[in-house]
């Protein structure tokens, strides 16, 4: 299978983990036939800490995150970060971050 990478795009939507089944769908009936989904933990470091210097007060605050992870067209990657755009503007709690980030050069099978 060849692929042009010149017209190929990374897109890259971090997401609290409880929004994972949603992202699934917005994949889904977005077309995207393939995607790599990766869980992690993001971390915020606390400006204001609560019983600093105590085990029981933390200087960070970890979350589970996901991340969803495609190499797609240029037509549809920017489709998809404007509705993805749309729906953090619907629901602003949604906590969804999006790039998309261009392919310069790859190894593809």
């Amino acid at each position: 299978m060849h692929i042009a990478l010149e017209n190929m795009k990374l897109l890259i939507a971090i997401a609290v983990a409880e929004y994972r089944e949603r992202l699934q769908e917005f994949f889904s009936e977005h077309k995207v036939s393939f995607y790599n989904e990766i869980e992690m933990k993001g971390m915020k470091k606390l400006e204001k800490q609560h019983r600093l210097g105590n085990w029981f007060g933390q200087r960070t605050m970890g979350v589970d995150n996901i991340a969803f992870i495609s190499f797609i067209g240029d037509e549809q990657a920017d489709s998809l970060l404007e509705k993805l755009m749309q729906c953090k503007a619907e629901m602003p709690q949604c906590n969804i971050n999006a790039y998309v980030i261009d392919v310069e050069k790859g190894v593809v099978q």
